[in-house]
This record gives structure tokens, C-alpha cells and sequence, in this order.
């Protein structure tokens, strides 16, 4: 193992059990509705806040690629939820998350599309004004801007976001959730 990858193993055990390719976090919570958002959905799921997610998102970002996360979350007050019912509730968020992320992909890839197809329009009618020099140039250059933004956003960051999402997924193993008391 070369000297680079044994520093970083040993600044993960700092924050994480790495058990071969297996790193598990502890995250701890004083209460679950710390991490419920009151102002969006009805009483019957609540929707969590960014706070777990983005933990674990930063979590998953810190550890190597080829390793999985056992993710270990402590609530030391339910409060009114029971464990079944935080699970649930987490379990619903997450289905959201992926719901919001395909929904957001393929509204990036529409966009990215229709500004990739205005912008040859563009370019056509700039060839069509060859002619007139100073609006050519003004109209190429608007053209190729359209064209190079469509491409970044409809395949360029779609890509990076894909690949970030299938990330995520890929590294989380297992989740478990108790009371600060043990019990599940």
C-alpha cells in the first residue's frame, strides 16, 4: 500500500471503523425532529431536512471509491416517532431523493438539448449573414455559446451528478438506527 493511501486510511480511522473495505459511521442525533423539515408534507411522512443527507453524502465523498459505508445512526430522544416509524420515514426520504434527482436529470438533459438545437439554429442563420461581417461574428459567437452551454448541461454535469448519485448508492451498505439506550 503505497505511503499516500496509508495517511489517508489512518485520518479516516479517526472518524470511521474501517474493517477491510467497510467503513462504519456513528452519526448521533440529539432528537429525530431535529432532522424533520415541519414546513413541507402532510402528517403522515415527514420530510427530513438536508442535515442526514448531507452527511451522509459527506461521509460517502471522504471515503475511497472501492469502499462500502455502514452507516450506524443514533437518536438519543425518538421524541413522538417511534424506531419503526423513523425508519420509515427515512426510508420514504430517500425514495424522494432519488424521485427529485431523476426528475432533475431529465429536466437538465431537455434544457440541455433545446439550447444545444438553438444554438445550430443560431449558427445556421450566421452562416446565412456571412456576408455582413459584424453580425456574423456576433451571431457565431452567440450560437457557439448556445451550443457549448446545452452540451455542458446536458451531458457534461448530468454525467458528474449520474456518477455521484450511482456513488452513493453503490456505497452505502447498511443502515441502522437505534436509541441512544441500544435499543432498535
Amino acid at each position: 500500500m503505497s505511503k499516500s493511501k496509508e495517511l489517508q486510511l489512518e485520518i479516516l480511522r479517526n472518524y470511521f471503523s474501517i474493517e477491510g473495505n467497510v467503513a462504519t459511521l456513528q452519526l448521533v442525533y440529539d432528537t429525530f425532529s431535529e432532522l424533520i423539515n415541519p414546513n413541507f408534507g402532510d402528517v403522515k411522512t415527514e420530510k427530513l431536512n438536508d442535515k442526514l443527507l448531507s452527511d451522509i453524502r459527506e461521509a460517502v465523498s471522504l471515503l475511497p471509491a472501492k469502499f462500502k459505508l455502514n452507516l450506524h445512526i443514533v437518536i438519543r430522544d425518538f421524541g413522538d416517532y417511534t424506531r419503526e416509524e423513523c425508519d420509515n420515514i427515512i426510508k420514504q426520504n430517500v425514495y424522494l431523493s432519488a424521485y427529485a434527482a431523476l426528475k432533475d436529470n431529465s429536466r437538465k438533459l431537455i434544457s440541455g438539448l433545446s439550447l444545444v438545437g438553438a444554438g445550430a439554429a443560431i449558427l445556421i442563420v450566421s452562416y446565412l449573414l456571412r456576408n455582413h461581417e459584424l453580425w456574423f461574428d456576433l451571431i457565431n459567437i452567440s450560437g457557439t455559446l448556445f451550443v457549448w452551454e446545452g452540451v455542458n448541461m446536458a451531458f457534461l454535469e448530468r454525467s458528474l451528478e449520474n456518477r455521484a448519485t450511482r456513488r452513493l448508492v453503490k456505497s452505502i451498505k447498511n443502515i441502522t438506527i437505534e436509541g441512544e439506550s441500544g435499543q432498535k
